[in-house]
């Protein structure tokens, strides 16, 4: 009696089981429920006291050149934001230039050691700096690395390579 007790759930779970597993295969993943965008990597290149910068494969005029200073790859903040699709404003009240990329919202102050992101104070490590040209030129590597960019210096020619996959 114990026997037929036993065998009948156990027959009506796997009875339940079996539809479940049987359609398991077309049940959507995350992965398969939203395809992805293509990714791409986009390459900028630029070398101190060189005005030409090279975006993707694009060269582009600068109006004044990035420059190394105190050991410190300096480049103008304009050029270099709007070359990689940012917008570049000046805020009257604040005093800042502001970078606005995609969802990210730069503040940089002339003369200061740090910036605001998304209103969050990172430390740059040097001083925004106004070059002879009057252009506002910021410390490349905490910019680009708050920004996601991979960076590469070469020594042999003082030029940049900033890398960064995004979407198409």
């Amino acid at each position: 009696m114990k026997t037929k007790k036993l065998i009948l759930p156990t027959v009506l779970a796997l009875s339940l089981l079996t539809p479940a597993m049987a359609y398991a295969d077309s049940i959507p993943t995350t992965d398969d429920a939203m395809p992805s965008a293509p990714l791409k990597e986009y390459v900028v290149q630029l070398k101190a006291n060189d005005t030409m910068l090279n975006l993707d494969g694009t060269m582009k005029h600068m109006d004044t050149a990035p420059m190394l200073w105190h050991g410190v790859f300096y480049v103008p903040v304009r050029a270099l934001a709007e070359g990689v699709g940012a917008k570049v404003s000046w805020d009257d009240m604040s005093g800042a230039t502001m970078v606005n990329i995609g969802d990210d919202v730069l503040k940089i102050w002339m003369g200061r050691e740090k910036m605001d992101v998304n209103g969050v104070g990172i430390a740059l490590g040097s001083k925004v700096i106004m070059n002879d040209d009057g252009r506002i030129m910021v410390p490349l590597r905490p910019v680009s690395m708050q920004l996601g960019w991979d960076l590469d210096y070469s020594m042999l020619d003082w030029s940049v390579t900033l890398t960064k996959m995004m979407g198409k």
